[in-house]
């Protein structure tokens, strides 16, 4: 019955993976809705992958590891920046590294909304933040300190403060320490690169990209035809095009982020991606 469930288990988590739903998280942002109600925004664990994971808004904050205080006096922003912009801003706030699961909300025109699930899983430098370690919390901003103890999505925890200055996170894609039922997934850069049909090269773009902007498999195909339309893959043009969606997503962001309506953000974002193509192509 064991090895049944350990199987079963490994299948759902590939399958949520495969699917864009199970996310390593290494920071989060304060945020406050227009009706001053605050939210945490989440950013992946990688360096590599820029732009927010989810909003957790208030009925599930309390699903979120104590370290993240929610119990705070207001949000910092209303957008969602990218990490840098977050950064630049001061409000970035680096945390040990915990596995979420997230699904499918309602449709937009950015494609499926989504939603904040629960927490999976929690890293070394988590569990250690939980269990005692020293020093403040990551996210200490109100009223209530970031170790108090608070349901984490069925991880029964101790009351503990954050570490001053965390363990690095692990990569998304792989799991803080050797557990049961866990699986690694393929190097996704490496098979865009080598990819030799754009189906499967907008498969691997989007196991790599997928984000906020890039929901769905169709996203890529989308925005590769609007940057090179009759494009072919080779391992000059995969490269060339795999730069260009990373642009395109950024610039996107960027502009977004200062308050351009959609139509016109694409179109910047659209340009700078034909620019970074065209670029890599000619060299």
């Amino acid at each position: 019955m064991n090895e049944q469930l350990d199987r079963i288990e490994k299948m759902l988590q590939v399958q949520l993976k495969s699917a864009g739903h199970i996310w390593w998280i290494g920071g989060f942002v304060y945020g406050q809705t227009s009706n001053d109600d605050v939210f945490v925004i989440l950013y992946p664990a990688a360096e590599n992958l820029k732009e927010k994971v989810v909003r957790v808004y208030d009925r599930d904050l309390k699903k979120l590891p104590a370290f993240i205080a929610v119990d705070i006096d207001g949000g910092d922003t209303e957008a969602n920046p990218s990490k840098e912009q977050a950064r630049k801003k001061g409000i970035y706030h680096e945390c040990p590294a915990f596995e979420i699961c997230t699904f499918d909300g309602r449709d937009t025109q950015m494609g499926k909304e989504r939603r904040f699930g629960e927490v999976l899983r929690l890293s070394k430098a988590a569990r250690e933040a939980l269990s005692g370690a020293g020093g403040k919390g990551a996210g200490e901003k109100g009223s209530r300190g970031a170790g108090e103890m608070r349901p984490e999505g069925g991880q029964g925890q101790q009351q503990a403060r954050a570490p001053q200055r965390p363990t690095p996170p692990p990569p998304p894609d792989e799991p803080a320490d050797d557990g049961p039922g866990m699986m690694g997934l393929p190097n996704y850069r490496k098979l865009a690169l080598e990819a030799t049909t754009a189906e499967a090269f907008d498969y691997a773009a989007f196991m790599l990209l997928r984000n906020g902007l890039y929901t769905e498999v169709e996203r890529i195909t989308t925005v590769r035809q609007a940057i090179a339309m009759g494009w072919k893959p080779s391992a000059k043009s995969n490269a060339a095009m795999l730069a260009a969606l990373e642009v395109y997503r950024e610039k996107r962001s960027e502009a977004e982020g200062r308050g351009e309506a959609k139509t016109p953000a694409s179109q910047f974002a659209k340009q700078e991606a034909m620019s970074a193509y065209n670029e890599a192509i000619k060299g």
